[in-house]
């Protein structure tokens, strides 16, 4: 089929995106074990913000694949602006990618919708009990699913039960200490990482998703608690009760809960209660700002190099016509 000059070039880059996309899931679904296992080691906050960034990079590897490398040396060597044949292989693969990029990006404005009409009308229906320390209000509000949590991204709050609000129900200060927790992934903007994460397309129902969740539940739990073994059985104590009014089968909504009806209580209640010691690599974040110069060398490198227009050309022309 002849397309144009514009049509071949965004032919070539869905391609080339989603081909990078989907060979970096694979590699990181095949590799999940030992990633995993080697994470174990690091620090909660850290083994957050890895899980994070093992989520993001194959996408962004693959905008960078398909932008700075492809885009650049086309515009540069592609001589004529005029119809050119493309193989059906080439137009297959790209409507695939479209479709696949399509439905994730579709599937992520649903959730954030979603999340949007749920806290206005928790805005409507909730009262305002105080504020936190970061000017986060705090809304009350009868029988919520999740309990404790904190909502939104644009103007996040967090949303507290009155059934943990009534005398007897939570001990005040195990309610502070989950407070607190939210209060840190209010300081940490999970929402928004969760926001970004809900965009991403995935080859299947992989679950880096619900260990960054976990991860992200540690971490807060750990700055809620701060080593205190006394608040770590308080926020023991403001799990369970929350747990106890979870309600399952809730549709996804951009949120920070404390807790839910999957969130393996039996793990994270023992890690409260007998914490480990966890080593924190102090030249994790030296070998990744090493790697990601070197990538950077030689993406430039390959930028300047002429042999990429010609493999542009031959994923135009897969399979010969």
């Amino acid at each position: 089929m002849n397309l144009s000059y514009s049509l071949r070039l965004l032919c070539l880059l869905t391609v080339v995106a989603g081909c990078v996309q989907g060979a970096l899931q694979l590699v990181l679904r095949l590799n999940a074990r030992a990633l995993l296992r080697r994470m174990d080691a690091a620090g909660s906050r850290l083994r957050e913000r890895l899980l994070y960034a093992v989520q993001m990079a194959p996408l962004l590897i693959a905008i960078f694949a398909a932008g700075a490398l492809c885009l650049p040396e086309y515009l540069w060597y592609e001589p004529a602006h005029e119809a050119e044949p493309v193989s059906w292989i080439t137009l297959l693969l790209a409507a695939i990618v479209g479709i696949w990029f399509g439905s994730a990006l579709l599937g992520g404005l649903r959730i954030a919708l979603r999340t949007l009409r749920f806290a206005a009308a928790c805005r409507r229906s909730g009262r305002i009990v105080r504020h936190l320390g970061s000017g986060t209000p705090i809304l009350a509000l009868a029988g919520p699913n999740p309990p404790v949590a904190l909502v939104g991204f644009l103007h996040p709050f967090v949303l507290v039960s009155t059934d943990l609000l009534e005398a007897g129900s939570l001990q005040p200060e195990a309610l502070r200490i989950a407070l607190d927790h939210e209060r840190s992934h209010a300081a940490h903007h999970d929402n928004w990482k969760l926001l970004t994460l809900s965009f991403l397309p995935r080859l299947h129902a992989d679950p880096w998703l619900q260990h960054w969740q976990r991860a992200a539940d540690w971490a807060a739990d750990d700055d809620a608690v701060r080593g205190d073994p006394a608040l770590a059985l308080l926020l023991a104590d403001a799990i369970v009760c929350a747990a106890r009014l979870v309600r399952a089968f809730r549709a996804p909504v951009i949120c920070a809960a404390l807790t839910s009806a999957d969130a393996g209580l039996a793990i994270r209640i023992d890690r409260l209660l007998n914490p480990r010691r966890t080593s924190r690599p102090a030249n994790a974040t030296v070998r990744l700002g090493v790697a990601a110069a070197v990538l950077c060398v030689i993406g430039a490198g390959v930028i300047a190099s002429p042999w990429i227009y010609g493999i542009s050309e031959s994923i135009l022309h897969l399979g010969g016509f």
